[in-house]
């Protein structure tokens, strides 16, 4: 992929399919190829095309990765710079009512001066390429193309075109010593497998015949049982030998996933299952899914057994036996969310139609001949003779309701009468009538997809206090004004997520009133991208049982880096942090806030809550020249920070700093920060990283817009001091925009020197008066230059504004000089600065 010369053959667009059966491995190997070679990138994407594409989705998906990942190359010009600087501030979220061609247009716009690379997996057949192909600017500039599909067929047709130099890479079984050391590892870890193992387990590997999957699956299996005995290990090997000896190369994995199916416990299993109901590629939320499984009563337990937690447990359960894969792992090493790998999800399809557990529409299934026996409804591109009847008047045993965005038509909810779970992801005032009626609902989640010419509102029927069982409302994807005045009857609710992105001011009291009547509220979400919510500061409100409270101006702040920032927050939506977050949260766990002053005051507070493990806090504005102090104890005698181990802090200026003794149970710390802002405020990076004996991990990412090379060295040097030398990574955004500690020398001003230009070395460029020396630095974050030319060169001057936009004037004399003077004004980046000096001299 990285291609070898310099000749014009070379730097064709280079494609490589990876093909292979499913299961093989594709898509694991064309991923680490592509997270090793990204860096060497202008602009990537990764997008997964699946069998039912949506082509204006994933054509979408690409305009918004590579125009969020724009990098300059070294030899595009000031012009050139500037306005890819500007085409990847734009936001292309907005492309509900655009055509493929006008996607596919703006696309090869942001890619035909760029050197890219685009992975696209999992390609059925050659429609989808076809049109894929379209974006894929021939540029010359040595672009890689990554695709994986199943079909060598489709796989030898994208790799004929003239237009691209192509390779098809046969992805073979692993190796007898790949097989052993991926089974071994599963099972043992680093130990490696007992002498008495050793040859049921080659029996084992030789039925998988090196296929990944089928590896990683029976080994899971056996990892998951209490103890490890040639028997339990022989018994393993006769359920799988029937039925695969004729099966080269095992295509087919249904025989292997029955047998882990089979060995799960019979609420697992239904958690298994219900997974079934999401569309292919999904990603699944872990705190979504969970509250899914507790509404429906698949979790279940003892009345003093807390369902979250019971249901995290077969969470991490089903990870361990390798039937859903991770994905945006945590600090602390917890999938965030997860995927259901395309044969395990064919899998639990054919299981849940079987067993009649979950019915998709997508109109290639006809509607079931009997009704009554649907329990869990998934409708995607329903219509006509394949989706609902008309005349259906009644589906009585349907519990859970999934509406596609992609869903062509939706039946009235009257039909539901004792609906459970519901969510409509293309969610509109119509659909909703009758929500109010479904008085068994424990969960709701609405949400909207963005129009670019409305943005319209819903109104949720004001009878919605009569959900009496609700216990998870998610409104973080839908534009609501206000909520209707019976919800704060609501109070059986522990989830509320919600948008104020369209808020009506007149609703706050209304809002305060709900959040006040959740006695049970455990899980508090704001999104508030341009919306004040000082209004809650005033009320003095201590919700009990609030284990996550999270509020951003950001969707997926918590997951964002420095790069999705291409300006720093100037909003948040508290000027200050609430008064009632304080130790009588006491069981406050999870907290994400965004702030526009913190003082000393609040670090006590934050520091007193008891039950406090991850922490993500974003400053807007640094308080005062003097660091905030995170010491070993609060105001009292208490330890400070007692459960912390992961902490986020974001801000301009890195205005904290660690005392001896400070969060000693501090295991992950990421920070972000300005360099040239913290270097202006705070003078040195003295951040007392040291006094953090636990650390294990550190990720820093640093802004180096208008910083010399020196600070941000500086910067870099002050975060490896911790004496446990954690596992460190960090960051470098916007270099381009560095500032060099020495002005580059120009050939032709090598020998220049003021004294040359009679002039004496006072104002900006100078360093107080006295004899000529060399020009070595101009002013740091210079951004305009004022030249005053009267008749001698002697009152060449300089009218300068600092990072700040506070203005300075400087001349022969240290002042403005005369006003008689003509002004000419130029605007100039920084590194140019002698060159003009030159030119008003020659």
């Amino acid at each position: 992929m990285e291609g070898q010369g310099e000749g014009a053959s070379e730097q064709k667009l280079r494609l490589v399919s990876i093909v292979g059966p499913g299961g093989m491995g594709k898509t694991t190997l064309a991923n680490a190829v592509y997270q090793k070679l990204q860096g060497k990138f202008g602009c990537t994407a990764f997008v997964s095309v699946s069998l039912q594409p949506n082509m204006k989705n994933i054509l979408s998906s690409i305009l918004r990765q590579v125009t969020s990942k724009i990098k300059d190359d070294e030899e595009d010009n000031d012009k050139n710079k500037r306005v890819r600087r500007q085409e990847s501030q734009k936001h292309y979220g907005n492309t509900e009512t655009w055509s493929e061609k006008e996607i596919i247009d703006k696309i090869r716009h942001a890619l035909e001066k760029r050197r890219y690379l685009i992975l696209i997996d999992d390609i059925w057949d050659e429609k989808p390429w076809k049109i894929i192909k379209c974006v894929l600017a021939e540029n010359k500039l040595g672009s890689k193309v990554i695709m994986t599909t199943r079909n060598v067929d489709v796989a030898r047709s994208c790799c004929s075109s003239d237009k691209v130099d192509g390779i098809v890479h046969e992805l073979q079984p692993l190796s007898d010593c790949d097989s052993e050391q991926l089974f071994y590892y599963k099972i043992f870890g680093n130990y490696g497998c007992p002498a008495e193992l050793k040859v049921v387990s080659q029996k084992i590997l030789e039925k998988c015949e090196g296929w990944p999957l089928g590896i990683i699956a029976i080994a899971s299996l056996l990892a998951n049982k209490p103890s490890q005995t040639k028997d339990q290990w022989c018994s393993v090997y006769n359920s799988i030998s029937t039925g695969l000896e004729n099966n080269h190369g095992v295509k087919d994995m249904r025989l292997i996933l029955s047998l882990s199916y089979r060995d799960m416990p019979l609420q697992l299993r239904a958690c298994l299952l219900y997974l079934s109901i999401f569309p292919e590629d999904q990603i699944i939320g872990r705190d979504d899914l969970i509250r899914r499984w507790i509404a429906e009563d698949l979790v279940r337990g003892r009345q003093d057994d807390n369902l979250y937690e019971l249901g995290d447990k077969y969470f991490n359960e089903l990870i361990n036996r390798s039937m859903i894969q991770p994905t945006d792992v945590d600090a602390f090493g917890r999938a965030q969310a997860c995927k259901v790998h395309d044969l395990v999800l064919e899998f639990i399809t054919f299981l849940s139609a079987e067993e009649d557990f979950v019915t998709i529409l997508n109109g290639q299934q006809p509607f079931p001949p009997q009704p009554d026996s649907i329990h869990r409804l998934s409708l995607r591109n329903s219509k006509g003779e394949h989706g609902i009847p008309q005349a259906t008047k009644r589906l009585p045993h349907v519990r859970t309701l999934f509406v596609s965005s992609r869903a062509n038509s939706m039946p009235p909810l009257s039909i539901f009468p004792v609906l459970r779970v519901l969510e409509l992801e293309q969610c509109t005032r119509r659909n909703i009538r009758g929500v109010e009626n479904l008085v068994h609902l424990r969960y709701l989640r609405l949400s909207q997809v963005y129009h670019y010419y409305y943005d319209v509102c819903i109104k949720l029927p004001e009878e919605i206090g009569n959900l009496q069982f609700l216990q998870t409302l998610d409104l973080k994807e839908a534009r609501i004004k206000e909520l209707p005045s019976t919800v704060v009857h609501l109070r059986q609710v522990r989830v509320l997520e919600i948008s104020l992105r369209k808020w009506d001011k007149r609703c706050e009291e209304r809002l305060l009133q709900c959040l006040c009547n959740l006695k049970q509220l455990e899980a508090l979400y704001i999104f508030a991208p341009d919306y004040s919510l000082d209004f809650m500061l005033r009320v003095d409100w201590a919700p009990s049982h609030l284990r996550r409270f999270t509020v951003c101006a950001h969707q997926n702040e918590e997951n964002a880096s420095l790069a999705a920032f291409v300006h720093w927050l100037a909003f948040s939506p508290f000027s200050t942090l609430p008064k009632w977050i304080n130790s009588s949260l006491s069981h406050l766990s999870n907290l994400s806030i965004v702030v526009k002053i913190l003082l000393q005051e609040d670090i006590l507070s934050l520091g007193c809550l008891p039950a406090l493990c991850s922490l993500y806090l974003q400053v807007i504005e640094a308080p005062t020249k003097e660091r905030l102090e995170i010491t070993e104890r609060t105001g009292g005698h208490a330890i400070a920070f007692c459960c912390l181990v992961n902490f986020r802090f974001m801000s301009r200026a890195m205005g904290l700093v660690f005392r001896p003794g400070a969060m000693k149970g501090l295991q992950r710390l990421s920070l972000t920060f300005d360099v040239a802002e913290t270097k202006d405020v705070y003078v040195d990076f003295n951040f007392g990283l040291e006094n953090l004996t636990s650390l294990q991990a550190l990720d820093v990412e640093l802004d180096c817009r208008c910083a010399t090379t020196s600070e941000v060295q500086a910067a870099e040097d002050a975060t490896y001091l911790n004496a446990n030398h954690p596992t460190f990574h960090v960051s470098r955004h916007f270099t381009e925009d560095m500032r060099c500690d020495q002005v580059e020398q120009i050939h032709e001003l090598e020998t220049m020197r003021i004294e040359d230009a009679g002039l004496a070395r006072i104002g900006p460029c100078g360093e107080g008066g006295g004899r000529a020396c060399d020009i070595k630095v101009v002013p740091q974050r210079l951004e305009s230059v004022t030249i005053y030319s009267g008749s001698l060169v002697e009152s060449l001057a300089f009218s300068y504004r600092d990072h700040d936009g506070k203005h300075h004037t400087a001349g022969p004399w240290g002042s403005h000089p005369g006003e008689n003077n003509d002004v000419v004004s130029v605007n100039l980046r920084l590194n140019l600065m002698c060159v003009f000096l030159f030119l008003c001299y020659k």
